[in-house]
């Protein structure tokens, strides 16, 4: 059916309306209007449909039989209206829009999301990641999870997870040294880069004893791919505390060494610099915060008890 083919639907609801209370007088003072307005309405209807909906009394009306069942079908379609229009604004809140950067999101964020959402089933994450998720994106989101040192502009933000970096390996890829290894031990060949050969140059520097040449070894442009070639033996990579926790707490991964260099960069929230803070949100964003400080004690005890 056409839209142009329907009853008007001003009339339709007047009359509903007067269907309802058996009145013309309660209708129109439901409705805001004179009751010459309401009778005028339900005539146009009368007169679309070509029968009679309502017997007029002195002080009272009738239905028709047929009046009975448009009262009835157009009522119920109403209420369906109400019910669709409640479940539409209630979707839309509860869906919450997440940028992340890939590295985050894959390795930090999604194992913990599942957690979050058996306690809170109104609540749906919706996620984008991207691989330099390093600025505001341009899409509409209610969160995004962004890797830098903070001044975005157009947004408010707050540092989430700080960062320490460290070389990691297989348990036992240095078992055959028969003590624990130096950095100086680590040769060309065993270098895994992530992205940049910046940060075993860093430790190679650091430690004041190695030699080896920084530029050479496998680069790869995603963490998950060097944390995965480490743990099935191919060398040594750049590991992290958002990254790399569960290769640790599995034994996936080791942390041979006692070097740990802090990163200049962080993991923040951002939010829209214009949006509400619905129920949603507010619950979402204490869970994030929630994560971050048990993430940070984890690495407390963790390093503690590498120290003794």
């Amino acid at each position: 059916m056409r839209f142009s083919d329907l009853p008007n639907l001003n009339a339709l609801r007047a009359f509903c309306e007067v269907a309802r209370t058996k009145s013309f007088t309660l209708a129109a003072k439901e409705l805001g209007v004179t009751q010459s307005a309401v009778s005028k309405q339900v005539a146009v209807l009368e007169k679309q449909l070509k029968k009679q909906l309502v017997i007029r009394k002195h002080r009272s009306i009738d239905l028709t039989q047929f009046g009975q069942g448009v009262a009835q079908a157009a009522g119920l379609s109403f209420e369906q209206i109400q019910i669709k229009l409640a479940n539409i604004e209630r979707t839309q809140r509860q869906q919450i829009k997440l940028f992340g950067d890939a590295d985050f999101v894959q390795l930090w964020l999604f194992p913990r999301l599942s957690a979050f959402e058996r306690a809170n089933p109104q609540i749906r994450i919706s996620i984008t990641v991207s691989m330099e998720m390093n600025q505001i994106p341009d899409e509409d989101f209610d969160f995004a999870i962004i890797w830098g040192r903070g001044a975005w502009q157009g947004c408010r933000f707050e540092p989430l997870l700080r960062n320490y970096v460290f070389p990691v390996a297989a348990p036992d890829y240095f078992q055959r040294l028969g003590r624990p290894p130096r950095m100086s031990d680590i040769t060309e060949s065993q270098l895994i880069h992530d992205q940049t050969t910046f940060w075993w140059r860093a430790f190679r520097d650091a430690s004041g004893g190695a030699e080896f040449d920084h530029t050479q070894g496998r680069l790869y442009n995603h963490t998950a791919l060097c944390l995965e070639a480490a743990a099935r033996g191919d060398g040594v990579t750049i590991g992290d505390e958002v990254s790399t926790r569960f290769h640790l707490e599995t034994n996936r991964l080791d942390c041979p060494m006692a070097y740990r260099l802090p990163s200049p960069d962080s993991y923040y929230i951002a939010t829209p610099i214009n949006s509400a803070s619905t129920p949603e949100l507010l619950s979402f964003k204490r869970w994030l915060f929630e994560e971050a400080e048990e993430h940070r004690k984890w690495f407390q005890g963790y390093w503690s008890q590498r120290s003794q």
